[in-house]
């Protein structure tokens, strides 16, 4: 059964059941004079999100919007499928990754390379879109959705060169797809996202701090009206890793640099050992895979 919450005023979060793991990735529908689809999840989570999107009593062709907050398959792999249920929705994505989701090879091979032929099940299928259907979106750019809710756009890099982040004039909030990390929001956890460039993710964590947001909604997974310190405390836990690694090249101990990251931030999971499937993919996949881009960044750097 999907799960769908009311998290803001005339904005609703979808489990999409990411993986077949609940309460792992959000999607959220924005229900104004124009609707808004905030990613699409992977193709294997389309019928949750289709799903979710009715049980709020919002029909998918009336869905004017997909924006997608970057184009790793996770947040928009499912957009492709999607729009064959939405016949009028254009897709918004950070300029920089429009040509890969009209032609997604080169994205499909990217995510193949990081995590292996496999990773592919996960996600299913991936449609390419039409050049027509796709909106290209810059730092600044709005969107008017209705006289009091208006999407501005900010250009988040970091976790990737082509994320976006969304803030909403209604509630004051934002849209954080991966910029923030990864959020439990039953026991407040944060962890560090796999980030290509963790000192530019820093600088937009700072640059999204002075919105002074009172709500963000996570990609991975749920909101947290506590901004300031769930943005100060992304920042704290790329800083606590970056001292891990500063230490690592001044004693040439990469491995061992691995080893410290993942058993400490496996340490902070201990109280989500109840939630079985979401424990496992985080202490087999997401914390060993985050702690790896990490060093990889300051081993090219060094």
């Amino acid at each position: 059964m999907v799960e769908v919450s009311k998290v803001a005023e005339n904005i609703y979060m979808i489990d999409d059941q990411l993986y077949s793991i609940p309460k792992y990735g959000s999607v959220y529908l924005i229900n104004e004079e124009k609707k808004v689809l905030i990613d699409s999840g992977p193709t294997t989570s389309a019928n949750s999100v289709l799903n979710g999107i009715k049980a709020v009593g919002v029909r998918p062709e009336d869905i004017d919007y997909i924006i997608v907050t970057h184009i790793h398959l996770d947040h928009a792999g499912g957009v492709g499928v999607l729009l064959r249920d939405m016949p009028q929705a254009q897709v918004v994505v950070h300029y920089k990754g429009a040509k890969h989701l009209v032609n997604p090879a080169k994205l499909i091979s990217s995510m193949i390379a990081d995590q292996g032929e496999e990773v592919m099940i996960r996600y299913g299928e991936v449609v390419p879109i039409e050049s027509g259907r796709v909106q290209a979106i810059y730092d600044g750019d709005t969107i008017k959705l209705s006289d009091r809710q208006v999407l501005k756009f900010i250009d988040a890099p970091g976790h990737a060169s082509h994320e976006l982040c969304i803030y909403e004039s209604r509630n004051n909030g934002i849209f954080a797809g991966d910029a923030a990390g990864v959020f439990i929001p039953e026991d407040e956890i944060l962890l560090p996202s796999p980030n290509r460039d963790p000192e530019v993710c820093v600088n937009t964590l700072r640059r999204l701090m002075e919105l002074n947001a009172t709500t963000v909604y996570f990609s991975h997974f749920g909101t947290s009206n506590k901004v300031q310190q769930i943005l100060q405390l992304a920042i704290d836990k790329l800083q606590v890793w970056n001292e891990i690694v500063d230490k690592a090249i001044k004693d040439n101990m990469f491995e061992s640099a691995s080893e410290r990251m993942v058993a400490q931030t496996c340490a902070e999971l201990e109280p989500v050992r109840k939630m079985k499937p979401l424990y496992a993919h985080m202490i087999n996949h997401l914390v060993p895979l985050s702690a790896s881009f990490h060093i990889k960044y300051y081993q090219r750097k060094a």
